[in-house]
């Protein structure tokens, strides 16, 4: 019985930021960065493509985050909120200097 080694190399080119902030995800789960991107590849491998479905994925940056966790605000409470019926009552509103803003 013979005993494989690992030899092949795989080299990616990372922003520092995004390397340290994924660094931090895999090890919080006890795996550094090179045990996890070794579990993708087995679980595509064995999937025969991506091991997830790229049909759902989305945009975890802050600024969408922040987006989709206001509009779930708004819509667990809506009249909390200020409603226009056109873009003219708005920039109507924004030029006013009415201080009865409601904050979010």
């Amino acid at each position: 019985m013979s005993v494989k080694t690992k030899s092949a190399n795989v080299n990616v080119r990372l922003y520092p930021e995004i390397k340290q902030e994924v660094e931090n995800i895999f090890a919080y789960h006890g795996l550094t960065l090179a045990e996890a991107i070794t579990v993708f590849i087995n679980h595509a491998r064995h999937a025969g493509g991506f091991p997830f479905d790229l049909r759902n994925a989305r945009w975890q940056d802050p600024v969408s985050l922040a987006a989709l966790e206001e509009c779930k605000r708004i819509e667990a409470n809506p009249k909390a909120y200020k409603r226009y019926k056109n873009a003219d009552e708005l920039f109507s509103d924004l030029d006013s200097d009415d201080d009865n803003d409601v904050s979010i």
